[in-house]
């Protein structure tokens, strides 16, 4: 086997394999964004400090909740930003539950009338091993 075709066999499972592990965010189910911007609205009005930011407003909000075991994690991503609308995916793992073991929200943010609201919501879920799906999907875990 020469080197070219080493090369496109390599490249071609490195493409299967990221194919394979990729998360279903078209399945995430949505999440009603009311009660949190009821929240951030009513902060507002006390001129509370955290309902100014969307990063400040996560961090209230969907902040790492301590009901995780050891092997805990909390992460933010920023992945799309304008002058009105930011995106940012929220993932926690290590979560005390039987069958769910991490929590994956995409969170979009948009500024309207002075201050950032939350438009929409996608939560995905991780199970824990032998209670359904390993990547995050909107399939719930059993």
């Amino acid at each position: 086997m020469n080197n070219r075709t080493s090369l496109l066999i390599i490249s071609l499972l490195l493409m299967l394999s990221s194919c394979s592990s990729r998360e279903d965010y078209s399945s995430f189910i949505s999440e009603d964004t009311n009660k949190y911007n009821n929240q951030i609205a009513s902060a507002i009005d006390v001129n509370e400090a955290w309902a100014t930011t969307p990063y400040l407003i996560i961090g209230k909000l969907f902040g790492p909740e301590y009901r995780t075991e050891g092997n805990s994690g909390f992460s933010l991503e920023q992945t799309e930003i304008s002058n009105e609308h930011i995106r940012i995916i929220v993932t926690q793992e290590g979560l005390l539950d039987d069958s769910v073991h991490g929590e994956k929200r995409i969170i979009e943010f948009k500024y309207k009338a002075n201050r950032w609201v939350i438009d929409n919501i996608k939560l995905g879920f991780k199970c824990q091993s032998g209670r359904g799906q390993q990547k995050y999907s909107g399939e719930l875990c059993s």
